[in-house]
């Protein structure tokens, strides 16, 4: 039962770091840019140059903090709107 809260304190650089980029979606006119449940985190961005620099960032700490972490298979979903 410990371990996400363990889990999310270790991890608490990394969340504040993302946090810290300013880049993210905005929900209700909050700015959100990460999710976090125990050991899944989901990254919001409102264009895939900006997911992309949240990768990165997501990346610098996971290295910093030795934890593993696979961007390579990341899932994404890009909405388009219909022009007309």
């Amino acid at each position: 039962m410990l371990s996400p809260y363990l889990f999310t304190r270790y991890v608490r650089p990394l969340i504040a770091a993302l946090v810290q980029r300013r880049i993210g979606c905005n929900v209700g006119g909050l700015l959100v840019n990460i999710l976090v449940y125990a050991d899944d985190m989901v990254l919001l961005a409102p264009s895939w140059h900006a997911l992309q620099e949240l990768i990165r960032t997501l990346e610098y700490w996971c290295t910093k903090l030795d934890i593993s972490c696979n961007t390579k298979d990341c899932m994404y979903d890009i909405q388009t709107k219909e022009q007309g």
